[in-house]
């Protein structure tokens, strides 16, 4: 045949590589990044009516620095569309002074040097209309929130006392765990959320980040590094 010629397989197999790229969706959906500074990278502050907040500070560009003295505050950011359907998270963190094990299911005793939150929708309707603040996202949706910290086996779930119901807390490292050593952690989010909730999750439209040590009056000191989100 003729270069000038159609060439009708061709034309076929174009239609279905284009089809098959339309349909799939993205599978590395990447790093979050801290740095250089939190609020360059889209991170904002939430705090408490009176509460101390606690502090946060990009270290470098994949690391965040927590510290906490008697106070208790967490910094969030809502996520691009691209990671609505992100399925399993990667992170290392680490924690150089602890904060003793209470029970977090008590509200007034649930602190952690800190946790890391994945907020989900309830509904499609947030793809590609992320949430102006932390409140509106957890109107709309629930937080699947891993902690360091309590005194509950890793692998707990609790019941998170100050969310009404749209919070479920899951023990990675108790507070008694390892300090001043980076510990590796990789989690399937979406079965997770399953087994913490008992239903299905909707698009994953923003992340968290606290430490919270009013309670015991105590001083905390942890890092988190490398969040990937796939």
């Amino acid at each position: 045949m003729g270069s000038g010629c159609f060439d009708m397989r061709s034309f076929a197999a174009f239609l279905l590589a284009s089809s098959i790229a339309v349909a799939s969706p993205a599978l590395a959906l990447g790093p979050v990044a801290f740095g250089p500074s939190l609020s360059a990278t889209g991170w904002q502050d939430f705090t408490f009516r009176g509460r101390q907040p606690s502090q946060f500070s990009a270290v470098n560009t994949d690391t965040l620095r927590v510290t906490s003295d008697n106070s208790g505050s967490l910094i969030w950011r809502p996520l691009p569309a691209d990671f609505a359907n992100g399925n399993t998270a990667q992170w290392r963190w680490r924690v150089d002074e602890a904060v003793p094990p209470t029970d977090l299911s008590d509200r007034k005793a649930d602190d952690r040097a800190i946790a890391l939150y994945f907020l989900f929708a309830d509904d499609d309707s947030a793809v590609g209309d992320p949430p102006k603040s932390l409140r509106s996202a957890m109107m709309s949706g629930r937080a699947l929130v891993y902690v360091w910290g309590g005194n509950s086996a890793p692998g707990t779930v609790i019941r998170s006392p100050s969310m009404l119901g749209r919070g479920q807390l899951v023990v990675m490292q108790p507070a008694d765990g390892p300090t001043g050593q980076w510990v590796s952690e990789s989690v399937d989010l979406r079965a997770d959320f399953r087994r913490a909730f008992g239903r299905e999750p909707g698009p994953l439209m923003g992340i968290g980040v606290s430490a919270d040590t009013d309670n015991t009056g105590t001083q905390g000191d942890a890092r988190l590094a490398d969040l990937v989100i796939d």
